[in-house]
């Protein structure tokens, strides 16, 4: 039965795919496309490799066991995940401009002087964070299987975050001047070093690669993205295994591992049967005990975080881990720390199979209408680049579900917020104008000011 349910799980996807080919709207730049690919990895790769390569890690850490009703459930769950959100999203981002597109207009000389300005005003911020990391002042704690800071506040740690779509505005100001690839290379290098946030190389490379195709008017990926996609996916493997393993290099140590694999097989599991790419299993979890084991679902409750997120923890010490309004805790029924739960199981825990429905139709209706409105600006600069800088971000919400994409976009967006400012503040001010024509021989007299 679980064949047959693999079979017919890759068969809706190409399905999806070949509806999304034939739809006239397939380009890099339709958040379909990203969710296909997420789609394809986690949800049609992944649940082969645990049936038949026996990938069971990710459950021995979560501490259960799923049976075949389980794994059934989850392949169903995700395939109408999938099919919602790639019905809405088409219909709703539907657009007559996407087989036109032209490279956009050079920045001009005031939206370069901006951009420089902007670096300028948040330069220092970025590099504060990035020593308050370094330098060991960014410190929390677990409490109920959430990490909470108990040193900086979240907006020390995060600032450094700014520093990726910065570097995507010059490389997109310069026209991808090879200059450019000196703070690239310095950025990722940083990120390497540091081992955490792994997601922030990926959904960098990913908005460099969407900025240089929109730019070059092209709707597909360029070659340079096709070729790094496999050293980079080395890289993030690396990262997953050991945080340290640059610093390790650096020091001259060798990386050690706990169990040494002998057979082909075990060596193939040890380096792939990982957290990195287990959002299948996750979600496993999540509809082996909503609502089963908790009792209720969370109808919705967890985006309530939205309002209190912001306040730092040290203006409000007693502020809620987590949402503010909690049915249940996925901890109390497993190990699921530092594990995530997907869009599709976001919406499972506000209300099963409608609140899957539910959830992922707003996504697709989102996420379409911004594609939409893409291509009704994709001539303007700013605009373009907020859509593209979003949609690089895409991808971490599909993987968290919740409310994680607000604060990812909200970061990746600072910059160009500021960069929108500061360009309207040195750019010319429109201001009203009348005009009043007068019959001939009018004669006119000039009078003092009262």
């Amino acid at each position: 039965m679980i064949d047959i349910a693999l079979a017919v799980q890759v068969m809706i996807w190409l399905i999806v795919i070949g509806a999304f080919a034939a739809s006239g709207q397939a380009s890099i730049f339709h958040p379909l496309g990203v969710y296909l690919l997420f789609h394809g990895i986690v949800f049609v790769v992944r649940p082969l490799l645990i049936y038949y390569l026996h990938f069971d890690s990710i459950f021995i850490y979560m501490q259960i066991i799923p049976t075949a009703g389980d794994y059934l459930k989850t392949l169903a769950v995700s395939s109408v995940a999938l099919v919602v959100f790639g019905a809405v999203g088409l219909l709703a981002g539907h657009s007559r401009r996407v087989g036109s597109m032209t490279p956009p207009p050079d920045f001009t000389r005031n939206e370069k002087r901006a951009l420089l300005v902007t670096t300028l005003l948040l330069a220092p911020l970025i590099a504060y964070s990035i020593k308050a990391s370094v330098g060991g002042a960014v410190t929390g704690e677990l409490k109920g299987g959430t990490y909470v800071l108990t040193g900086a506040s979240g907006y020390t740690a995060d600032a450094q975050m700014m520093a990726g779509p910065l570097i995507c505005l010059w490389m997109a100001a310069t026209r991808f001047n090879p200059m450019g690839l000196l703070p690239l290379i310095l950025f990722v290098g940083y990120r390497v070093y540091c081992g955490w946030a792994r997601w922030t190389i990926v959904l960098f490379f990913l908005g460099l690669a969407l900025v240089y195709a929109w730019q070059k008017g092209r709707r597909s990926l360029p070659l340079w993205a096709v070729l790094l996609a496999i050293p980079l996916f080395m890289l993030f493997q690396t990262l997953g295994h050991n945080r340290d393993y640059l610093q390790m290099l650096l020091r001259g140590e060798s990386v050690r591992r706990a169990v040494d694999p002998v057979t082909p097989e075990e060596q193939f599991k040890e380096k792939y049967d990982t957290q990195e790419f287990a959002n299948f299993d996750y979600l496993c979890y999540v509809l082996k005990i909503v609502p089963e084991r908790t009792g209720s679902f969370n109808y919705g409750c967890q985006y309530l975080q939205l309002f209190t997120e912001p306040i730092p923890r040290k203006l409000w010490p007693g502020k809620p881990v987590g949402a503010p309004v909690g049915f249940f805790s996925l901890n109390s029924f497993g190990n699921f720390i530092g594990l995530t739960v997907s869009l599709p199981g976001d919406g499972w825990m506000s209300g099963g199979w409608l609140g899957v429905i539910i959830t992922m139709g707003l996504a697709g209706l989102m996420l379409g209408k911004a594609h939409q409105w893409f291509w009704n600006h994709a001539g303007n600069n700013v605009a373009a680049l907020f859509y593209l800088v979003g949609l690089a971000m895409t991808p971490q919400w599909f993987r968290d579900g919740g409310i994680s994409m607000a604060k990812f976009l909200m970061w990746n967006w600072l910059p160009l917020i500021f960069w929108l400012m500061i360009n309207w503040l040195l750019g010319p001010k429109l201001v009203p104008g009348y005009s009043v024509v007068l019959p001939r021989g009018t004669q006119i007299r000039l009078m003092p000011p009262q």
